[in-house]
């Protein structure tokens, strides 16, 4: 098979990945612009960097996840392959909608069972979904995206009692993160 090019979107940077090739995170992250498009309501998993989310996580907490992301994106590519002749990050918007409701339908024999197509599907719309509305420090949300479709302003470091009132209207200056609120670590309880 060919190699695969950079999705659109994916910016090759000084940002290194942890965990995934540059070809699968842009397998990856073609398939989570999918689940979670940007819109008139504002951006979706491209521009909240959900492919880095899922890198960080796959580099850290989800080692265990690591081999089912492997095969599954390289299932995912060589079906794509199969179909319609190229990679699934180069394929139409409509070929990887077929492509990922196959996968939900669990229609898609050539993909294979280790992990099911369901089963990789389910998995990368919930790393997808964190991505979008977990903590910016955890490498997704960027810009605090998601949090602004939701109106939500963060962790807030207090609120008023008029705050706290039932239907209060919350009026802040800014968004807080997880950032702002740093973990004592042995060098900084010196």
């Amino acid at each position: 098979m060919p190699q695969e090019p950079i999705a659109k979107g994916l910016v090759p940077g000084p940002e290194a990945f942890a965990f995934l090739t540059r070809s699968e995170a842009a397998t990856a992250q073609a398939a989570m612009a999918r689940i979670f498009p940007d819109d008139d309501l504002g951006p979706g998993a491209v521009e909240a960097g959900t492919v880095y989310y899922l890198d960080r996580a796959l580099g850290g907490a989800e080692l265990h996840l690591q081999e089912i992301y492997r095969a599954g994106l390289k299932a995912l590519n060589a079906v794509s392959a199969t179909r319609f002749g190229h990679a699934f990050a180069i394929s139409t918007p409509a070929e990887q909608d077929e492509l990922i409701g196959a996968m939900v339908s669990d229609t898609l024999p050539d993909f294979g069972r280790a992990p099911t197509a369901p089963a990789f599907f389910n998995i990368l719309r919930a790393h997808t979904l964190e991505g979008m509305f977990s903590d910016p420090v955890h490498g997704g949300n960027r810009n605090v995206a998601g949090w602004r479709l939701l109106g939500y302003l963060g962790p807030q470091p207090a609120y008023s009692h008029a705050e706290q009132q039932l239907d209060a209207v919350i009026v802040r200056d800014r968004i807080f993160t997880a950032a702002d609120y740093p973990l004592d670590t042995p060098e900084t309880a010196k």
